[in-house]
């Protein structure tokens, strides 16, 4: 307001000192060209030249804006495309969240406009998918990928995600195969071709995988071995399971079962894995292999299942696997299932007195019809027949009701 007021002031300055300058005179000018004579006063030729000077700078204004105007309505025209595609975009998005597809694919596809034409047609492909027309999805995953150079790798990405959903597990696999070849180390490529193969229950191809995961710091630790102890799981299984040769052969399941990271091996979940493990072993008749793996074993999974089972193989140095076991002891004294297996180990080492003692002090502790059977079998054997017959008569440690029995 004080600029505008000082103006103001400035020009009724000019002019009055202008109009005190034409009282003064009027001035005098003369011009003459050839047969041409222009006489005036100074005043009107100075009005005349300020004239001209703004006629001409009004014309040259208006050339140039005529010039320039293809040019600015071409702007404007593209201007206003964009705002109208980024409003048709967010409506599509809105759509999409809201899960009106058809609406949505509609309104994407008429929104792609310019270099970020690609978004909508991802975003379209994504809501034909979730509308179940796959085959249009399909299409306009190939018009992404023409929209934009260098688009290769999100379009890749969007693709297997797209045929994972499908249950197109193969075709998932082969495009992850492709964008692995061509961007070998990106994280989401590799988490992607994890994700393929365990659809595919390739778990020897899922076990490949981790590695580099695990390097990447993709997945969290106790992720990766939950998916580890699966993976083995299901390759052990799948191999005991088989009818080839393999799941007959003990060496080869060895060769899987001593591939297992330690780390894998020490966890919690690993022990179901492990007594089906060894337990096919036991059936294959590989009983001192099955010994040897139950001894890494059970100081990590000390389980009932796993020390039963130690008791029914025969290693090959028995003598040692009594003092394996009377070694677990000291620290789980009155475990009822161990002395159950020290007798037996016992038994092995045709120590008969103190196979009858692990067995009595495992019966006091439980009352276990497997240990009466073992007691009543050791009784029979040594002809102490009454005794053997009182085990018969608690019936192997089932409760019954008490009933009139002939005298």
């Amino acid at each position: 307001m004080n600029a505008r007021l000082f103006l103001l002031i400035a020009l009724l300055f000019a002019g009055a000192l202008l109009g005190h300058f034409m009282l003064q005179g009027s001035g005098y000018i003369l011009i003459s060209f050839q047969t041409w004579v222009i006489e005036t006063s100074l005043w009107v030729f100075a009005l005349l030249l300020i004239a001209s000077i703004l006629t001409l700078y009004g014309t040259l204004h208006l050339i140039t804006s005529l010039m320039t105007t293809p040019d600015a309505l071409k702007g404007w025209r593209e201007k206003r495309g964009i705002n109208k595609s980024v409003g048709k975009t967010v409506k599509g998005l809105i759509y999409l969240a809201e899960g009106d597809f058809k609406n949505s694919e509609k309104m994407l596809i008429s929104g792609a406009h310019g270099n970020g034409k690609i978004i909508n047609y991802l975003a379209a492909a994504r809501a034909a998918q979730m509308a179940g027309n796959f085959e249009h999805s399909d299409e306009l995953m190939a018009q992404a990928a023409k929209s934009t150079k260098g688009a290769d790798l999100a379009v890749g990405l969007q693709q297997a995600q797209l045929q994972l959903e499908r249950e197109q597990y193969e075709q998932c696999l082969a495009t992850c195969l492709r964008l692995k070849k061509q961007f070998p180390k990106h994280q989401y490529v590799n988490k992607m071709l994890l994700k393929a193969h365990t659809a595919l229950n390739d778990w020897q191809a899922v076990l490949d995988v981790l590695p580099q995961l695990n390097k990447q710091k993709i997945l969290p630790s106790k992720k990766t071995t939950q998916l580890e102890i699966k993976a083995y799981g299901n390759l052990i299984e799948h191999m005991i399971r088989s009818r080839d040769t393999s799941s007959r052969d003990p060496e080869a399941l060895l060769k899987v079962w001593k591939g297992i990271p330690k780390n894998t091996f020490k966890h919690l979940d690993f022990a179901p894995l492990a007594f089906g493990f060894i337990d096919h072993l036991v059936q294959l008749g590989a009983q001192q292999e099955a010994e040897e793996q139950l001894r890494d074993i059970l100081p990590h999974h000390f389980t009932s299942e796993l020390v039963r089972l130690y008791g029914w193989v025969k290693g090959k140095d028995t003598r040692r696997q009594y003092l394996f076991a009377k070694d677990q002891l000291k620290h789980r004294p009155n475990n009822p299932t161990l002395l159950l297996t020290l007798g037996r180990v016992c038994l092995m080492n045709e120590d008969f007195e103190k196979a009858q003692e692990y067995f009595e002090r495992s019966l006091s502790q439980q009352n276990n019809a497997e240990t009466r059977s073992e007691l009543s079998r050791l009784y029979l054997s040594k002809n102490e027949n009454d005794k053997a017959l009182e085990m018969l008569r608690q019936g192997l440690g089932l409760e019954l009701p008490e009933l009139p029995l002939p005298s």
